[in-house]
């Protein structure tokens, strides 16, 4: 089996062009997810009426979806459903002119979102309950307690499990190329389609997301380092 390096080349530049879209794709799914995730952690944490066990439901129900049937099931739900809410809303645009892209998002958010919460509820367990109560001592109310004392504890806690979702998503965001999105696998194989050189443009693809990977270990690295130092001069000060 034979290896071209010329081949390689133009896989590898065609995916680093499309590296924005699952980029982008991956960051906004999981700053989204990571503040509805947390909005539902802590709904449940504090067992909301109704809420809490709706959530429970939810989470539980969708973390068993694989994400490709998730995206698959939502872009036919989409596409069938598309043609009336047009014709209620009078909307003008076909739908071929509509980027698939926006149905990636709502899976991948909907999914990360789930996880997320996971975590974070696992992260309220860590916290001692005498961080609530001097919180409330001091006349904090529930709401500036969690965000001037529980939340800034949790970060540590979170940031090593919130640094493999991230990772997680970055992999997972190549699903959305079954409804048409060109992203960096795809983009990497765009040559191999004219030349037939699918291991060029697989290599190729691994390496970008190798290199994307490397760059969410080493941002996680100082993440939980420069967090060890807040909470150090937290408690000495």
């Amino acid at each position: 089996m034979s290896f071209s390096v010329s081949s390689f080349w133009e896989s590898l530049v065609s995916a680093l062009a499309y590296a924005p879209v699952t980029i982008k794709l991956t960051a906004i799914t999981f700053v989204v997810s990571l503040v509805l995730g947390t909005i539902i952690a802590t709904i449940r944490y504090y067992k909301v009426p109704v809420l809490s066990q709706i959530f429970a439901v939810f989470v539980t129900v969708y973390l068993g979806l694989p994400t490709m049937v998730a995206i698959l099931l939502y872009n036919i739900i989409f596409m069938t459903c598309y043609a009336d809410v047009a014709n209620v809303l009078h909307i003008t645009v076909p739908i071929s002119e509509v980027d698939p892209i926006i149905i990636g998002y709502f899976v991948l958010i909907l999914g990360t979102s789930c996880s997320v919460s996971e975590s974070v509820r696992g992260a309220f367990r860590g916290i001692d309950k005498v961080q609530f109560e001097a919180g409330y001592s001091i006349g904090l109310g529930k709401f500036k307690t969690l965000t001037r004392v529980i939340y800034p504890q949790m970060v540590p806690i979170l940031l090593p499990g919130l640094q493999n979702s991230l990772i997680g998503l970055l992999k997972a965001s190549n699903l959305v190329s079954a409804i048409s999105v060109i992203e960096i696998m795809t983009g990497a194989l765009l040559p191999s389609l004219l030349y037939y050189s699918y291991l060029e443009g697989y290599v190729a693809a691994a390496l970008v997301y190798w290199l994307i990977g490397i760059g969410i270990e080493v941002i996680g690295y100082l993440a939980e380092k420069n967090s060890g130092k807040y909470l150090k001069q937290v408690a000495t000060g």
